[in-house]
């Protein structure tokens, strides 16, 4: 398992063969590791969308909820491309190093 601790430099890979693997963005594993962490942000998305509250007037009802969730699809896609959660690239190491 890789992890980071941070310390006063900032955040540095406590496992020391992470640092020297690099990551191939355009490898299918790792497409599948930015689709899992775009399902991730996703979820995290929705939930907090339901803390918002709702008062009835300008609550589009079903059609807007459906819009809502492809637009939040649409969200999450793109920040799992360009946000740097790290979260794709912790479990590409991980599961490259079992292959």
């Amino acid at each position: 398992m890789v992890t980071t601790g941070v310390g006063a430099a900032g955040a540095y890979p406590l496992h020391p063969q992470a640092a020297k693997k690099p990551v191939d963005k355009n490898s299918d594993l790792y497409k599948a590791c930015q689709d899992f962490e775009a399902l991730f942000i996703k979820q995290m998305l929705d939930v907090m969308r339901q803390t918002v509250q709702k008062d009835g007037i300008l609550d589009g009802g079903m059609s807007e909820d459906i819009f809502q969730d492809m637009l939040y699809d649409e969200y999450s896609k793109k920040m799992a491309q360009t946000a740097q959660f790290g979260l794709a690239d912790t479990i590409y190491n991980q599961v490259s190093s079992k292959q």
